[in-house]
Parts: C-alpha cells; sequence; structure tokens
C-alpha cells in the first residue's frame, strides 16, 4: 500500500497542486485587471485609461498624467497669469 501511495498517489497530487497554481488566466479573469501606470507627478498608481500620455523630448520617452495633476497645473498657470499674458 506504501508503495501505491509514494508511486502513484503523491505524484498526482502534487501535478494537480502545480497545474492550479500555474494555470493560464481565462479571458473573463484577465479583463477583471486593468493594467495600471505611475502618474510623473504625483507617483500614484492609476489605470492606464484614465491617464493622460504624452512624449516629452525628442529622445521618445513618454510620460503618463492624472488628472489631478493636470488640473493642478492648469490653476497654477492661470493663477500666475502666464497665459493671459499679464
Amino acid at each position: 500500500m506504501f508503495f501505491y501511495l509514494c508511486v502513484f498517489i503523491v505524484p498526482i497530487i502534487i501535478f494537480l497542486i502545480l497545474h492550479f497554481i500555474t494555470r493560464d488566466k481565462t479571458d473573463d479573469e484577465s479583463q477583471l485587471t486593468e493594467p495600471m501606470e505611475v502618474c510623473a507627478f504625483c507617483q500614484r498608481d492609476f489605470p492606464i485609461n484614465q491617464m493622460l500620455e504624452k512624449e516629452v523630448g525628442t529622445y521618445g520617452k513618454i510620460y503618463c498624467f492624472c488628472r489631478e495633476c493636470i488640473e493642478s497645473l492648469y490653476k497654477e498657470i492661470n493663477n500666475t497669469g502666464i497665459m493671459t499674458g499679464e
């Protein structure tokens, strides 16, 4: 009985455990998680579809900005009068 346990049952149990641990996600599971990106200013994570991506410079570096940081910059530039020419 010990022979059958060691030779047949234990490897099957180990195979099943490894199979469930390393299985690929199904389409339903992969749609639940959205890709995340870090804001270049505040360094917080946001879903990529809520970020604004901009290429900066001639070397092609792409930065992502969140809505809060963009609104903060907009308010700051309006308060300094740079946009109005004052």
